[in-house]
């Protein structure tokens, strides 16, 4: 007998629950961060909380990456992409 299943079950399956994780959201301190960035930082001791700006992020980030951290250098990538387009006058 097949019993139904609910919408939270459904959305697991399908990996809807992972997309939002893939999705920009301003943090408490402003800054426009996915989760997926936020756990990729945290991994690397880098607080985003503490920062009052992306260019601030983006300097901590510098000083820990070194030419390994691949996983750290896309995400600077990234994340510069994200300040220019932001807070550039256009």
């Amino acid at each position: 007998m097949a019993t139904e299943l609910t919408n939270d079950e459904i959305e697991e399956l399908v990996g809807l629950n992972k997309v939002d994780k893939s999705f920009l959201k301003a943090r408490d301190n402003g800054l426009l961060l996915t989760d997926n960035q936020v756990s990729t930082l945290k991994r690397y001791n880098i607080d985003p909380a503490k920062c009052n700006s992306m260019s601030e992020l983006l300097y901590m980030i510098g000083e820990v990456e070194t030419d390994e951290d691949d996983d750290l250098s896309y995400l600077a990538d990234q994340l510069s992409e994200i300040n220019y387009y932001n807070n550039t006058r256009k």
